[in-house]
């Protein structure tokens, strides 16, 4: 039994001395919709979507740091810091007068996500095409917005559309270029975010983020 650990440790080790593996920096723009269904409510028979008007797409500057470690065969593992910005760019009331009142109400969110990626090299040039998909987790950072904290008049047309959950979970899927430039690769990326989870607090209202993002970046090999 010691001798078959020791053999995958040192099989392990070899495959790791061998494997590319680099980290990296990449800035890019993320576009966010969020969608949004409502239940009927049990102490009223109007629902809120029918007297608010939303903007439920977002653009947002997205950053990442990623590490992508070599698996051998031209697999890897893609694991990620970023920060993004999600939720509704604004949110807008009329009251029975036609003042407009709205707010609104976006989210930071800082993230960790872990893919499992392939990467082809295009024969003996320097570019490369690379796939990768796997799940990823947003934590909720800062102060709630405006929304969140609105107490004045109308507030309950605002609220339930503006407190988002402390955790996003989602599954990613991106695909990518990469073209070996001194130390390192240049790298280019189109990301695709599926919500897996709802992203609203509220009981009567079932919401869920869709995103799309594209980044550009520099990986250095380690």
């Amino acid at each position: 039994m010691k001798k078959t650990v020791l053999i995958l440790m040192i099989g392990w080790i070899t495959v790791q001395l061998q494997a590319q593996n680099y980290i990296g920096l990449q800035v890019g723009f993320l576009g966010t919709h969020t969608s949004i269904a409502e239940y009927e409510r049990i102490e009223r028979n109007d629902y809120l979507l029918d007297s608010v008007t939303l903007s439920q797409n977002v653009g947002s500057v997205q950053v990442a740091l990623n590490t992508d470690i070599g698996l051998g065969k031209n697999f890897f593992l893609s694991t990620g810091f970023h920060y993004s910005s999600k939720g509704l760019a604004n949110i807008t009331f009329v009251d029975n007068k036609g003042w407009p009142w709205s707010t609104p109400a976006r989210q930071q969110y800082v993230g960790l996500s872990m893919l499992i990626g392939y990467k082809l090299p295009l024969g003996q040039s320097k570019f490369a095409l690379q796939a990768a998909t796997g799940p990823q987790v947003d934590f909720a950072i800062g102060t709630p917005n405006g929304g969140a904290l609105y107490s004045g008049l109308y507030y309950r047309f605002f609220l339930p559309f503006s407190r988002f959950n402390e955790v996003d979970l989602s599954w990613i899927g991106e695909i990518g270029c990469s073209y070996k430039l001194g130390p390192g690769d240049l790298m280019i990326k189109a990301t695709y975010q599926y919500g897996l989870s709802d992203v609203l607090e509220d009981a009567y209202i079932v919401s869920r983020s869709m995103s799309f993002g594209i980044s550009a970046g520099y990986s250095f090999k380690l």
